[in-house]
């Protein structure tokens, strides 16, 4: 009996070691990336530049987005051109805001439409990863539901909006 349940609390204390190194390590199986970074950009006149970035070590979730959502994309690129991996942003153009108009004494807003802003964006961060080239997607609504791989091959497509080297 004795013997039995020793047996037992092995079994258990080796399952959740398992269990628990598939949850640390799940992520970076999926997406193989070394943490992620977080890059502080300027959009002006439909030009992306730097204002600041910062590496983070540690876990990120794989976010699966829709290119219906996303007109916006970005490629990493190892220091051969290779692609490393790939995702969607988006620039928040429009401001909402709401005031108290004294007036009428009702609550009321409207947005505005920006043309140059600062904005974040995290990416996965790969050591072998050298570039990020940024992109607008130019096709219509068939992007919808294409893949962002088929945007890719599809240099027609797609416009050119900054690169930063690493």
């Amino acid at each position: 009996m004795k013997k039995l349940a020793t047996t037992s609390i092995f079994l258990f204390l080796l399952f959740n070691i398992f269990i628990f190194t598939d949850v640390l390590y799940a992520n970076d199986i999926s997406n193989n990336s070394d943490g992620y970074i977080i890059l502080n950009l300027h959009w002006s006149e439909g030009e992306i530049t730097l204002n600041s970035v910062k590496k983070v070590v540690g876990l990120t979730k794989k976010v699966g987005r829709k290119a219906s959502a996303r007109s916006f994309f970005y490629t990493l690129l190892s220091e051969d051109g290779e692609t490393i991996g790939t995702g969607y942003f988006k620039i928040p153009k429009k401001l909402y805001y709401d005031y108290y108009d004294e007036s009428t004494g009702e609550l009321t807003g409207g947005q505005l439409e920006r043309d140059e802003l600062d904005f974040v964006i995290r990416v996965p961060y790969f050591h072998q990863a050298k570039q990020i080239m940024f992109y607008k997607s130019d096709g219509g609504s068939h992007h919808h539901t294409m893949d962002l791989k088929m945007i890719l091959e599809e240099s027609d497509d797609r416009t050119f909006l900054g690169t930063i080297d690493f």
